[in-house]
């Protein structure tokens, strides 16, 4: 009886494609992704507040708080392609990747913080404030850059493995989930709590977890400590992931000499790739749709369903959605493809948008929470489908060109994250603007309500139609990966890959380029000759 459990269990791990290699690299996805606080949760706690921060706290227009985010996303355009060039470049005893997790700590804590407050700068000009949360943004933004692009570049060094990708981005999910919902409970929290005859009262901030405030001018020095005391949170489990995670020294590398044409030709080249055109389109749309989400949803419940209390709970739901979705996903996505949880479960949030319209002042909660419920379905869908198919595209990368090219391409990853969601934030501040929203009014008038339900469902409705089709459109599979892998291995130890046309084909697929331009194919042929 006992031979037939252990068997069993040997059965099930191997069908989610746990073995001897995720047992060994298990310590290393969990250092490695500690990390993700900072990746993932700061920019969600400046998704969910920063723009009401902005408009309510500092009073700064709907189109001051955009430009303020489009100005540092502007800079994010610069600062990530030249970061993606030198962490390639780099040669040290720790990897060309881990020494900026030590660089970036300070910064991103000092950084961070900075974005919750003025410190008094500009006191009672909505112009002085916006040039200071201007220059503020743009320097989290490097400071983001310098640590984020590294990390991301790390993981196909880490896990060179179709399964072990998958595995660390599992993890990934896992602690990205629970680092953001705590961070965010901290956030709410911090915000709720208040002071009454010189005594702290915590019950009343718990109970304020289902009745969010609206925020006004008071709460400004809320906002300081939050940012103060998040600043830690992000910026500290970076050194766990410099000390748990190890690399091998890049001393002994002897890069090209740098020059812009240089420069331009790498950037140009990776562009080539299909993969990684197919996987920052679906990147691209994903962002997009869930910035324009998460930037308009307190307006959507304050002004268009008046339900702002509700701000909390939705937000706690969509956490413990994703987390729920998690192991659907990563069934699928061992079992089938990386792009099939996007597949399946990104029409739900259309669902969910178009059933948003069936919202309103004084209608049921029910119908909110049922939005919810089908959003964060998908939700659970989007939030894994890029990370993991990252690190393949990569491999595409070298088949191509015949180098590693992990931190020019993770550029286009953190470029995603910060000017995509920063492109989403600008773009809701302007058109609510232009539909004569105003954040501080009392009332609203219809167009200026149409204006949020535009920004909230409409837009995300086209965005997630556009990532859908990009999800059928990226063909690679385990098995395409797999023979991809052997033969750039097969490449490296003997000059040349031995394919069969119709491997050959695969690749060509893939890679949207012929086997005859690719360097390993040209490799192969030269063996030949």
């Amino acid at each position: 009886m006992a031979n037939e459990l252990k068997s069993a269990g040997q059965r099930v791990l191997q069908f989610l494609g746990f073995d001897s290699t995720f047992r060994a690299a298990f310590p290393s996805m969990i250092h490695y992704n500690w990390a993700i606080f900072l990746g993932n949760g700061s920019f969600y706690i400046l998704g969910l507040f920063f723009i009401p921060f902005l408009t309510r706290v500092e009073g700064l227009s709907t189109a001051q708080a955009g430009i303020v985010v489009l100005c540092a996303k502007l800079c994010d355009a610069v600062t990530d392609p030249i970061m993606g060039i030198l962490t390639d470049r780099t040669r040290s005893r720790f990897g060309r990747h881990r020494l900026y997790l030590l660089i970036g700590l300070a910064p991103v804590a000092v950084t961070y913080a900075m974005l919750w407050s003025s410190f008094g700068i500009a006191e009672g000009s909505s112009t002085g404030k916006m040039l200071y949360y201007i220059g503020a943004y743009m320097l989290f933004s490097v400071a983001y850059t310098v640590v984020m692009v590294p990390h991301t570049a790390m993981l196909p060094v880490l896990a060179p493995t179709y399964d072990l990708r998958t595995q660390y981005n599992a993890m990934r999910t896992i602690l990205d989930a629970v680092g953001t919902e705590g961070l965010f409970l901290i956030a709410t929290l911090l915000l709720s709590y208040k002071r009454i005859s010189g005594k702290s009262v915590f019950g009343s901030a718990v109970r304020a977890l289902g009745n969010t405030p609206s925020f006004d001018a008071s709460f400004r020095h809320k906002f300081m400590i939050m940012g103060l005391i998040l600043s830690l949170f992000f910026s500290l489990p970076l050194l766990a992931t410099f000390f748990g995670t190890k690399e091998e020294s890049s001393l002994g590398e002897h890069p090209e000499p740098f020059s812009l044409r240089m420069f331009w030709e790498e950037y140009r080249s990776i562009l080539s790739n299909r993969a990684f055109r197919q996987y920052f389109a679906l990147s691209f749309f994903n962002t997009v749709a869930l910035g324009f989400v998460s930037n308009s949803s307190y307006y959507f419940l304050q002004s268009v369903a008046g339900m702002v209390g509700l701000y909390t709970i939705t937000n706690l739901i969509s956490q413990a959605g994703e987390v729920a979705g998690f192991p659907l996903n990563y069934v699928l996505s061992i079992r089938f493809s990386k792009q099939t949880p996007a597949k399946i479960e990104l029409p739900f949030i259309i669902l969910a948008m178009g059933l948003s319209f069936f919202v309103h002042e004084g209608g049921s909660r029910a119908t909110m929470l049922l939005v919810c419920v089908f959003y964060n379905f998908g939700l659970a869908g989007c939030s894994g489908v890029t990370s993991n198919l990252f690190p393949d595209v990569t491999d595409v990368d070298e088949m191509i060109c015949g180098q590693r090219r992990e931190g020019k391409i993770s550029t286009f990853s953190t470029l995603i994250k910060k000017i995509v969601s920063g492109f989403s934030a600008a773009v809701t501040g302007f058109v609510l603007h232009a539909f004569g929203f105003d954040a501080n009014a009392s009332a609203h008038t219809p167009t200026a309500l149409f204006g949020v339900r535009f920004t909230y469902a409409v837009l995300p409705i086209v965005f997630i139609a556009c990532s859908i089709v990009c999800a059928y459109r990226y063909r690679m599979t385990k098995d395409d990966h797999t023979l991809i892998r052997a033969a750039l291995r097969e490449k490296h130890e003997t000059g040349g890959a031995t394919l069969t046309p119709a491997q050959q084909q695969v690749c060509e697929q893939i890679a949207g380029v012929p086997w005859d331009k690719m360097w390993i194919g040209q490799q192969a042929q030269k063996e030949e000759s």
